[in-house]
């Protein structure tokens, strides 16, 4: 007798409420293919400032305010989340450790989330509900949890850079209302397409690098053997 509630609970949890933002909860009934997006491949990106990188991905970053208030999420944890993971809030960015879109899902965590990652709404909506159970497990500003739990890398220092990162950017959208209103002004542009450079050619990107731009990932030569502490995962869960 208590299973109708159970269900009705659990049908009103996975609920995307409306945002004040209406542009971005537009786009994210979209169904666009990163492949799409990005013809070239992924690579990685030299961001640019945040005020830079909002103003070339509009698109991107309506969609990420959007699903952070239908989320419950703050609005600069979404932005200074993505901003980091994607250098610059890239459709384009991806990793040697296969992740890859605006919020760098695995394929395993979109699936478990119910979503492609490989579709570019999806990518965003899946990335947020998974900082939504982080930011219920840490809060808004305990970076290090939030590193372990959204970010979760076992390489040395990676979790560290995370937080550091994002952190940084978070610091810089929560004190300067300007620039967290220049993000949250995407919701009424009328530009329907992610601002995403379609090459991924060239080195790494360095201080000299126009920001935007696609440079592929280093050759990371042969891998280090396998340590007793090491995490394994199967090639088909990233």
């Amino acid at each position: 007798m208590r299973r109708p509630a159970i269900l009705l609970l659990t049908f009103v949890s996975t609920i995307a409420f409306a945002s004040d933002c209406p542009n971005g909860d537009s786009l994210l009934k979209n169904k666009t293919p990163l492949s799409q997006l990005c013809p070239n491949g992924f690579g990685q990106f030299n961001p640019g400032s945040l005020q830079q990188a909002i103003g070339n991905q509009p698109t991107n970053v309506a969609m990420i305010t959007a699903a952070a208030e239908q989320q419950g999420v703050p609005a600069d944890l979404a932005l200074a989340v993505s901003y980091h993971e994607s250098e610059g809030f890239n459709s384009c960015a991806g990793s040697d450790t296969g992740v890859k879109g605006p919020m760098q899902l695995t394929q395993r965590t979109g699936n478990g989330l119910g979503y492609n990652r490989d579709i570019n709404e999806q990518n965003i909506l899946g990335g947020m509900q998974l900082l939504k159970q982080c930011d219920n497990k840490c809060g808004d500003t305990a970076f290090s949890c939030l590193s372990a739990c959204y970010n979760g890398s076992p390489r040395p220092g990676e979790q560290a850079g995370w937080a550091s990162g994002v952190q940084s950017a978070y610091t810089k959208l929560h004190n300067d209302p300007s620039l967290l209103a220049s993000a949250t002004s995407k919701c009424s542009s009328s530009d329907q397409n992610p601002s995403c450079p379609d090459t991924a050619g060239g080195v790494v990107a360095s201080s000299a690098t126009a920001p935007g731009s696609a440079t592929t990932l280093p050759s990371l030569g042969a891998p280090p053997a396998v340590a007793s502490s090491d995490i394994l995962v199967a090639s088909t869960q990233i």
